[in-house]
């Protein structure tokens, strides 16, 4: 439980033993359930918590001495939002539901709650507390269609739902380590907020226009200058590409490492940064791995995936990554393909059939039979020298610092 001010206290559950969100997310560092009680004429509380933490929330509140709750605000449905909704009704008999017609018509299909006892929000309507007046805005498609965002006026303070958040859930929530935060934040954004960038950007700009004192997400820590994490939303949703590729690979017999490590030597020596990274490690679950390439991937220019054939297809831990990049919508500019195969091969086709959802431009894949050779290697510093030529052929205004 935090304290933000006199009328706002953060009352949700930490749950730093989580290690993936939706059995799909790596969270190294846990995640929270913010909840948010505001307290003026009336007494509101902004989203309960998943239900596997209610008891935490009813603990915070009754500590907080809460006896009577006016508004419970569900600004998303999930059940890591809208979870315990049927709890907090039980606790506090006569507390009126309210949200948006989207999150009213989910909750009667996710939580069993008919949408007839919501009470309805439209876009800038306010709820008067007495004193304080919370003004709402939907946000549809950051991440689901019906989050919802709403506005402390007097304290500027604007909670965010899912956008702005991570999961990372701090020693101590008061003072958490800024770096980790920063790094959290795009590995959300990464794996939450990319699919649905265009609709994040337009939400990100309606933010900065409102210039809030304070960002309160629904995961993760607060935001008391909220202008770092709109210049990084801004930076991430925009077209531009960073100068740097990243080069996921699998390998079974080290020829495809053999591949991927001269070719990311090679791109490295003509001044563009390439990062590898290793999907089939032995001690990390695939979603690890698989996660920490999509979290490299945000911004790079180019994805050269490298993987060998099993039984003319893809490596099976390619085939997952490449459907996540797919999902994800990755924003590269480029997209390539290398591998080793044994007696043929079909990876090309159907990693292009996997990602048939990006906009890169698709390279000529190298792809060679059995151990690389002199042959293949000169093939490689080819295919070195022609992304980074298409990279450093990019406009000024496509490229981030």
């Amino acid at each position: 439980m935090i304290k933000i001010s006199d009328h706002v206290h953060e009352v949700g559950a930490s749950h730093p033993e989580l290690c993936y969100f939706d059995r799909l997310m790596p969270t190294e560092h846990g995640t929270t359930y913010n909840s948010y009680l505001i307290q003026g004429g009336k007494t509101v509380l902004i989203d309960p918590v998943e239900p596997e933490k209610k008891e935490i929330l009813l603990q915070n509140l009754k500590d907080l001495g809460i006896t009577k709750l006016d508004y419970l605000i569900c600004l998303h449905t999930e059940q890591d939002h809208g979870g315990s909704t049927p709890d907090i009704l039980a606790a506090y008999p006569g507390v009126q539901l309210v949200s948006n017609a989207k999150v009213a018509e989910f909750m009667e299909n996710h939580i069993h709650i008919p949408r007839t006892e919501f009470r309805i929000m439209e876009d800038g309507d306010s709820l008067d507390l007495g004193g304080l007046k919370l003004s709402f805005k939907s946000i549809p498609f950051s991440h689901w269609p019906d989050n919802t965002m709403v506005y402390l006026e007097e304290e500027k303070k604007l909670f965010s739902s899912d956008l702005f958040g991570s999961h990372y859930a701090a020693p101590d929530p008061s003072q958490p380590d800024f770096e980790l935060q920063i790094k959290e934040a795009q590995a959300y954004y990464a794996e939450i907020m990319m699919p649905t960038r265009r609709q994040t950007r337009k939400h990100t700009e309606w933010v900065r226009e409102l210039n809030p004192d304070m960002i309160l997400p629904s995961h993760g820590p607060v935001w008391h200058d909220p202008e770092i994490i709109l210049s990084l939303y801004e930076r991430w949703t925009s077209d531009a590409v960073t100068p740097a590729v990243v080069i996921p690979y699998v390998t079974m017999h080290e020829s495809t490492r053999l591949m991927a490590r001269y070719l990311a030597e090679k791109i490295n020596a003509r001044g563009v940064k390439a990062d590898l990274c290793d999907l089939g490690l032995s001690d990390k679950d695939l979603r690890q791995t698989a996660g920490e390439a999509l979290y490299l991937s945000v911004d790079a220019a180019a994805i050269v995936l490298a993987a060998p054939t099993v039984l003319t297809g893809p490596h099976p831990s390619m085939m997952f990554f490449a459907a996540l990049m797919n999902g994800m919508r990755v924003k590269a500019r480029f997209l390539g393909l290398i591998g080793s195969y044994g007696w043929g091969t079909q990876i090309e086709k159907s990693l292009i059939a996997l990602t048939e959802r990006l906009k890169g431009e698709y390279l000529p894949p190298v792809l060679c039979k059995g151990l690389p050779r002199d042959e293949d290697y000169a093939a490689l510093d080819s295919y070195a020298e022609e992304i980074v030529a298409k990279i450093k052929a990019l406009p000024p205004e496509d490229i981030l610092d």
